[in-house]
């Protein structure tokens, strides 16, 4: 990608929802107000956030986001799980970003997927996360 593309990007773009996500269900004014104060701390620019419709599973809002990225440095959310729940999706978002040179910055985790590498580390978390309370653990007794 030529350097002078890369000046011409004007930051990255939020993505906010007032669905739940996770564990999580956060106001999306506060949302917005994490996503600018990583931005900040993060020496980031933070373009105002897009909120993505309140229909079950509906990526719509962010399927248009990743397909316009070519003008932004890339997108900052507040967690991982605010991502589609199916793999295939997931892995069309991130294709397109990587296709474009963007990012994606995950305020709560802490995660930035910005190679092919950090996509198969934060799958193989959503993998662990969705199969982890199916496994069967047992405590050890003491004695």
């Amino acid at each position: 990608m030529s350097g002078n593309r890369q000046a011409n990007r004007q930051g990255f773009r939020g993505y906010v929802t007032s669905r739940g996500f996770g564990e999580y269900r956060i106001p999306v004014p506060l949302q917005s107000l994490a996503l600018r104060d990583y931005c900040a701390r993060k020496g980031m620019q933070f373009i105002l956030p897009a909120n993505e419709n309140n229909f079950p599973n509906s990526y719509l809002v962010l399927d248009g986001m990743v397909k316009g990225l070519a003008g932004y440095d890339g997108i900052v959310m507040c967690s991982i799980h605010m991502l589609p729940q199916r793999s295939e999706r997931r892995r069309k978002i991130y294709a397109q970003m990587l296709e474009f040179g963007c990012a994606l910055h995950t305020v709560i985790e802490g995660y930035v997927i910005a190679t092919p590498e950090d996509v198969e580390h934060v799958e193989e978390l959503l993998l662990l996360n969705k199969i982890a309370p199916r496994l069967p653990f047992e405590l050890p007794t003491s004695g």
